[in-house]
């Protein structure tokens, strides 16, 4: 069985990989859900500390630290746009641990009309994803892990459904408190296509974190270079950046890209202070996010996250502003809880737990 499932998710990498180049569908699965998250720029895969909220992102960091906890996301987006997700693990006993997910993203509903502009009613468009993850540890400080996804969205009277795979690894030295992680996201394929024969890439990303927490502050630094499969990311717009013309040749002049620029557009940097183990302050820059979205007469804050977090009784509670646009930012919520703290764990949970190190953030 299990390997019938590698031969499974190796056949859906290299069927991704070779869609590499073109748009994507499915965008929703780049959605930032936790709070957290968002407030540390986005895409944060180097953090093993029990955060079950940062399991979707990467599957290795699941261990037996997040049995019967319980994560809650939800986000007040752009326009009418929601979405959330909604996860949970547990350790069974003849399987291990097994985590389990759903994210969402509700568009609103829309108004329909004809070419003439008739108003013939509504619509609506939403998208769900369904996860199943499964980590292993190797020795001390590896383990990987993968997430299997399966994909539903409807827009209007079209829909589609998907398979996907996130594979990852990771290094964690609790002595140190160094992490790095190196995961693959979105490894997979429509299985249905929105119009019969046109089937469209996902968003395939591989991305490389690094995380240290500081041994005589409570202070986290991190850095996550995503998108490692595409080394230029800039898009420049034919409309506000035309190609220059030789007034004497009439030549045009290919227009050069930033190598400094393109670069950077891969880094996110964050920070987290920890406050008495129970407050918890956290900040991001993401520079692509700032390049891609800002106005260039008003950049603002675009590209720029914030966030907090406390630690109350058995609850954590995030809270995150992110800033896309300077027309305004997203607010996010999580809840994250222990439901097992009242119930008696299995042995080899409680033998784990006194070897690792006690989290001090949303874990």
């Amino acid at each position: 069985m299990r390997a019938a499932l590698l031969i499974l998710l190796f056949s859906i990498s290299f069927q991704s990989l070779a869609q590499l180049g073109g748009s994507s569908t499915y965008s929703f699965l780049d959605m930032t859900s936790s709070a957290r998250n968002a407030a540390m720029g986005g895409d944060q895969i180097a953090i093993k500390d029990g955060d079950l909220d940062l399991l979707y992102l990467n599957p290795a960091i699941l261990d037996t630290s997040m049995h019967m906890y319980l994560a809650t996301d939800f986000t007040n987006y752009y326009g009418d746009i929601n979405y959330g997700y909604i996860g949970y693990a547990h350790d069974f006993e003849k399987i291990g641990m097994m985590g389990f997910g759903v994210m969402y993203a509700n568009y609103g509903d829309f108004t329909r009309a004809d070419a003439n502009g008739t108003i013939q009613g509504n619509f609506s468009a939403n998208e769900t994803m369904l996860h199943a993850t499964y980590a292993r540890g190797f020795g001390k400080y590896f383990s990987t892990g993968a997430n299997v996804k399966l994909i539903y969205s409807q827009l209007a009277d079209y829909n589609s459904f998907g398979i996907a795979a996130d594979l990852a690894a990771t290094f964690y030295h609790p002595k140190t408190n160094w992490t790095v992680s190196l995961v693959a996201r979105n490894l997979g394929s429509q299985l249905k296509p929105y119009v019969a024969g046109q089937y469209e890439a996902l968003p395939l990303s591989l991305d490389l974190g690094v995380s240290h927490k500081l041994k005589y502050l409570p202070l986290r630094l991190s850095m996550t270079i995503v998108d490692l499969q595409r080394p230029n990311l800039a898009y420049i717009d034919p409309t506000n950046s035309p190609p220059a013309v030789d007034p004497l040749t009439g030549e045009v002049t290919e227009q050069k890209v930033n190598v400094g620029d393109a670069i950077m557009r891969h880094f996110i940097f964050s920070t987290e202070l920890t406050i008495a183990r129970r407050i918890f302050l956290r900040a991001g820059y993401n520079y692509g996010r700032r390049q891609e979205f800002k106005v260039a007469s008003r950049p603002g804050t675009v590209g720029f996250s914030w966030g907090v977090g406390i630690k109350v009784n058995r609850f954590v509670f995030s809270y995150s502003r992110a800033t896309y646009h300077v027309a305004g930012g997203t607010n996010q919520i999580s809840i994250m809880t222990n439901l097992g703290t009242h119930v008696k764990m299995p042995k080899r949970v409680k033998k784990e737990k006194t070897k690792k190190e006690k989290p001090t953030t949303d874990g």
